[in-house]
């Protein structure tokens, strides 16, 4: 640790930050990732205190997506840094680590361009679970795996994401315990939740059966209560983890987007969801937020959008 506790360099000050407000680990690599990217620009001996708002502003032309740079970063990845950085040096301004009056990141986020979230239609979901029972039906007849092995299972996966719009790092923590099939609810953990709160949420007819031919596919194989339910290495003759990860779910979208002809992934079903359920007759905004999980309203209203066909029949009235 650097004596001079006046002018702490990032690397401490990131840790007393972490150590401070007892952070958690996905959080603290949230805040790592800025910072890394700081230090690779001004170099690795800046220290937080040589940083001024011209420096940041300079930084921020220099990554910035722009028609002069459109190799650059997107607006959102600019404010997400600037947002982490700027309360990271509050922190250490507040607490005399930084021998600066001014935060450099306060007044620096850039307009974000307010785009759709995108989704899936109905013929990219087809698409899609007909690739995995081809898949499935060729591992039952060839007793080999398929390019999407074990199809099942990730049938299983397709369809908890379609159904409840969970996050990726929700699913991740799902244990044997958490799923209550005579209760048709199931248990989404504060672990793997952006706002850390655990939710309960239901299972619909529709996901039940996948549900259930996963918790008895999980009791033959001798999953204990406490076991990762949704662990393809327990179920797969090809992966060979202790624990399935991003990176192993991710590895699938990607083969399942080249074998369905479109872009899939688990958070594009969780738009899909918010989207749908926002342009159903019977919508309703607050249930449509404690689905999705979303601390804040506005995160739900930004899945509202007007059909283009009422918007058509509105202009109609008008008249030639």
């Amino acid at each position: 640790m650097n004596k001079d506790l006046n002018n702490l360099t990032f690397p401490e000050l990131l840790t007393e930050y972490c150590f401070e407000k007892w952070l958690a680990p996905k959080t603290q690599q949230s805040y790592a990732g800025p910072v890394r990217r700081l230090r690779h620009y001004f170099g690795e001996d800046a220290y937080p205190g040589d940083i001024s708002r011209r420096m940041v502003n300079r930084w921020r032309s220099a990554i910035l997506s722009s028609p002069q740079n459109p190799n650059g970063i997107a607006a959102t990845s600019w404010n997400n840094y600037a947002r982490h950085l700027r309360a990271l040096y509050n922190f250490g301004i507040e607490r005399e680590y930084i021998p600066l009056e001014k935060n450099p990141f306060h007044g620096v986020a850039v307009r974000e361009l307010q785009r759709r979230h995108k989704t899936l239609n109905a013929s990219d979901i087809a698409r899609a679970r007909e690739a995995l029972e081809l898949c499935r039906r060729y591992e039952v007849i060839k007793h080999e795996p398929s390019p999407l092995h074990p199809a099942w299972f990730w049938s299983v996966v397709v369809e908890m994401f379609y159904h409840t719009g969970i996050r990726l790092n929700q699913l991740l923590t799902i244990q044997g315990r958490d799923i209550k099939l005579r209760q048709r609810t199931f248990v989404a953990s504060a672990d793997g939740a952006k706002n850390g709160r655990e939710t309960t949420l239901p299972i619909t007819e529709a996901l039940y059966p996948h549900l259930l031919t996963l918790m008895r596919s999980a009791s033959v194989a001798g999953f204990t209560r406490g076991d990762q339910l949704f662990n393809v290495n327990r179920f797969s003759e090809r992966h060979r983890r202790d624990v399935m990860d991003t990176w192993q779910v991710e590895r699938f979208f990607n083969r399942l987007s080249h074998y369905s002809g479109g872009r899939i992934t688990p958070h594009r079903f969780r738009h899909t969801l918010a989207t749908d359920l926002m342009r159903s007759p019977g919508r309703d905004l607050h249930l449509t937020q404690a689905v999705c999980g979303h601390t804040d309203i506005r995160s739900t209203l930004g899945y509202v959008h007007n059909d283009i066909d009422t918007l058509r029949k509105y202009l109609e009235q008008r008249g030639a």
